[in-house]
C-alpha cells in the first residue's frame, strides 16, 4: 500500500512523540476488551429476570462502574491517539511549508500556488484522519471483531456463530475491491480541488484587471468550469462509496436474522438460555460494527494514502537550499565577474544569457540597458542564485556564487524586483520584513527611497496595515517602499530591476541623488529602461537577445551611434530625456 510506501515522511514525528501514540492504542484497546464483558453482563442479568432472581441490582451496579470505567478511558485514548494526529498536522504543514520555500524558482515557474494550498488542507488533513480515526477503527476491527467472536465460540455457542457470520466474508470481499479505486479517485478530487483553489486566488488576486476588464463573465465562467469537474470527481468518488453501503448495511441484518433463528433453535431444545441468545446477540454486534466499519477504515486509508503520495511528490521535489545555518557568515566581497555566461530556462529552445562576460569592480555603478527580453533581469535572478548558473560562470568577491551559502549570499544583497511585491502587514513591516530592524533604520529607509513623506501622511504612518499585495497604495509608493526595504539591509550588492517604471521623472531624479549618498562603497547594478536613470553610471551595459552588444560610459556610448544612442535618441524624440 502506498501509505506504507511514503510512511518515512512521518518517522521523524514519531520518534518524538510514539509514546503517546502507543499509549493511546494500549487505552483503546483496554477500552474494547472491557466492553466484551458487557454483553456478558446483560445476558446473565436477563436469565435473573426470567427466574424472577433479586440479584439483578449487582449486575446493574457492575454494568454502570463499566460504563462509567469505558467513558474515562475513551477520553484518554481520543486525548491521545486524536492529540498525537494534530501535532502530527502540524508537523506535516510545517514540513511543506519549509520545503516549499526550499523549492528552486523553476517549480514555481510550473505550478501556481493551488497544489500547495490543497496539500496544507485536505492532503494533510487526510492523513491526519488516516492515522488517528483509522488506527482506532483498525485496533476496533482487530480487537473486539475477533475477541467477540472467540467468546461467541467458547462461551455460547461455535456452531450458532459460524452460521451467524457467513455473510460478513462478502462484506470483506467487497471492501477489498473498492480499496484501489478509491485511491485513484481521492487522487483525482485533491487535484482537482488544488485547480479549483489555485483558479480563485489568482482570480481574486487579479481582481483589479477582471473589474477593469468586465471580464466578470468570462471569471465566472472559467469558476464554473473549474467548480463542474470538481463537483464530478466529487460525485465519482460519491458513487463508489454508495455502491458498497447496501451491502454494508444489508449484511448485518443477515446475521441477526440467522442468530435469532438458530438461537431460538436452540433455545427451544434447552441448549441456550435466553441470556445467553441475548448475549450472543450482544457479541455479534460488537463483531459486526467493525467489520461494516471496515469499509469506512478502507475508505479512510486510501484516502491518506492518496494524501501521503501527493505530499510524498512535493517532499521529492529537489530543494537545492537545504541548510539554514543560524546566523549566515559575509559574502567574501562586492565584486563581481561574469565568465562566458550562458543560460537557458528550463523547456525554453533559445538561451536567455549568450556568451556573456563582464567584469564589475567592488563600489560600481553599472546600468543595464536594452529591448524587452534582453536577458537583464535574467542576469539579476542568476546572482541572486533564484536560478543555478553554470558552473565557474558568476563570481563574487572572486568565489564561485555555488560555493556560497545561500542566506549569506542574500543577506549581501540588496534585490529589487520588477513586481514590488508587498504583504497584507503594516508599511513598517514590510520594510522591515527580513528581520527586526531599529526604528530610525526603517525611517532613514524610507527617506532614502523618497517614501517617507507619503508614509507620514497616512492616518497611521509606518503602522498602517496594507492590503493584498500592497493594495492602499499607489504603484509608485509601492515601489518606493520595495526600494526602502533592500536600502534597510544596507547590503553589500544593490541590485534594481527597473524600480523606477512606475515613478514620475521628479521622483526618479529625487531617488537617485539620495541614493549617490548611500550608494559609497557598495557595487550597484541598475537595470532600466530608462537611459536617464543609467547615464551617470560608473558604465553602461547594453544587451540585446542575451547578448553585450556595447558598453562603456554614456558619453562613450552616444557617441558609437549604436543601440544605446537608438534608444536615447527615442526617448529623447518622445520626451523622456530633459
Amino acid at each position: 500500500m502506498d501509505f506504507f510506501r511514503h510512511s518515512h515522511i512521518l518517522v521523524p514525528f514519531f520518534r518524538r512523540r510514539w509514546q503517546y501514540y502507543v499509549l493511546g492504542i494500549l487505552v483503546l484497546v483496554a477500552v474494547d476488551l472491557l466492553q466484551l464483558a458487557i454483553p456478558r453482563i446483560t445476558g446473565k442479568a436477563v436469565d435473573l429476570l426470567v427466574a424472577g432472581d433479586a440479584g439483578i441490582a449487582r449486575l446493574l451496579f457492575a454494568l454502570t462502574a463499566l460504563a462509567v470505567m469505558i467513558a474515562i478511558l475513551r477520553y484518554f485514548y481520543r486525548v491521545l491517539i486524536m492529540g498525537t494526529t494534530r501535532h502530527l498536522e502540524f508537523y506535516l504543514r510545517e514540513k511543506l511549508f519549509a520545503h516549499t520555500l526550499r523549492l528552486p524558482s523553476v517549480y514555481f515557474d510550473r505550478r501556481g500556488p493551488g497544489q500547495v494550498m490543497a496539500l496544507t488542507t485536505n492532503d494533510v488533513t487526510a492523513v491526519r484522519v488516516a492515522v488517528g480515526l483509522g488506527a482506532v477503527l483498525l485496533v476496533d476491527a482487530l480487537i473486539m471483531g475477533l475477541a467477540s467472536m472467540f467468546v461467541m465460540v467458547e462461551v455460547v455457542n461455535w456452531r450458532l456463530t459460524w452460521q451467524s457470520v457467513v455473510p460478513l466474508p462478502f462484506v470483506l470481499l467487497g471492501t477489498a475491491l473498492m480499496g484501489r479505486p478509491i485511491h485513484h479517485r481521492f487522487r483525482t478530487v485533491q487535484e482537482k480541488f488544488s485547480q479549483l483553489t489555485e483558479m480563485v486566488q489568482e482570480t481574486f488576486a487579479g481582481a483589479r484587471v477582471v473589474k477593469g476588464f468586465a471580464a466578470e463573465p468570462v471569471a465566472i465562467d472559467r469558476f464554473t468550469v473549474a467548480s463542474r469537474e470538481n463537483v464530478a470527481a466529487n460525485l465519482a468518488m460519491a458513487r463508489l462509496q454508495a455502491a458498497y453501503f447496501p451491502v454494508t448495511h444489508t449484511a448485518p441484518l443477515f446475521c441477526y436474522a440467522i442468530a435469532l433463528y438458530g438461537g431460538g433453535q436452540l433455545i427451544v431444545g434447552g441448549i441456550l438460555t435466553v441470556g445467553d441468545l441475548v448475549a450472543f446477540l450482544g457479541y455479534l454486534g460488537l463483531m459486526i460494527w467493525p467489520v461494516t466499519g471496515f469499509s469506512y477504515l478502507v475508505s479512510t486509508v486510501q484516502r491518506g494514502s492518496a494524501s501521503l503520495t501527493r505530499i510524498a511528490a512535493l517532499l521529492a521535489e529537489p530543494a537545492y537550499e537545504t541548510g539554514l545555518p543560524a546566523r549566515p557568515a559575509e559574502i567574501p566581497g562586492s565584486s563581481i565577474e561574469i565568465r562566458r555566461l550562458t543560460f537557458h530556462y528550463p523547456d525554453s529552445p533559445s538561451p536567455a544569457l549568450s556568451d556573456v562576460s563582464l567584469s564589475i569592480p567592488a563600489g560600481a555603478v553599472v546600468g543595464f540597458v536594452g529591448r524587452t527580453g534582453a536577458g537583464k533581469s535574467t542576469l539579476l535572478k542568476l546572482l541572486l542564485r533564484l536560478y543555478e548558473p553554470p558552473a565557474g560562470a558568476v563570481l563574487i568577491g572572486g568565489r564561485d556564487i555555488l560555493s556560497l551559502d545561500f542566506l549569506s549570499l542574500r543577506h549581501g544583497i540588496g534585490y529589487v524586483p520588477q513586481d514590488s511585491f508587498l504583504f497584507a502587514r503594516t508599511i513598517g513591516e514590510n520594510i522591515a520584513f527580513d528581520r527586526d530592524y531599529r526604528r530610525d533604520d526603517i525611517e532613514k529607509a524610507a527617506g532614502l527611497a523618497a517614501v517617507r513623506e507619503a508614509i507620514d501622511d497616512k492616518p497611521f504612518g509606518f503602522g498602517t496595515v496594507l492590503g493584498e499585495r500592497g493594495h492602499r497604495l499607489s504603484g509608485g509608493q509601492q515601489q518606493r517602499v520595495a526600494i526602502a526595504r533592500a536600502l534597510v539591509k544596507a547590503p553589500e550588492i544593490l541590485l534594481l530591476d527597473d524600480v523606477f517604471s512606475a515613478l514620475d521623472y521628479e521622483t526618479q531624479t529625487e531617488l537617485l541623488a539620495n541614493m549617490k549618498d548611500f550608494r559609497g562603497g557598495r557595487t550597484t547594478i541598475i537595470v532600466s529602461q530608462r537611459i536617464a536613470a543609467v547615464k551617470d553610471a560608473d558604465f553602461v551595459v547594453v544587451l540585446d537577445e542575451g547578448a553585450v552588444v556595447e558598453q562603456g560610459s554614456h558619453a562613450e556610448l552616444i557617441s558609437r551611434g549604436g543601440l544605446y544612442f537608438k534608444l536615447y535618441e527615442q526617448q529623447l524624440v518622445n520626451g523622456e530625456l530633459s
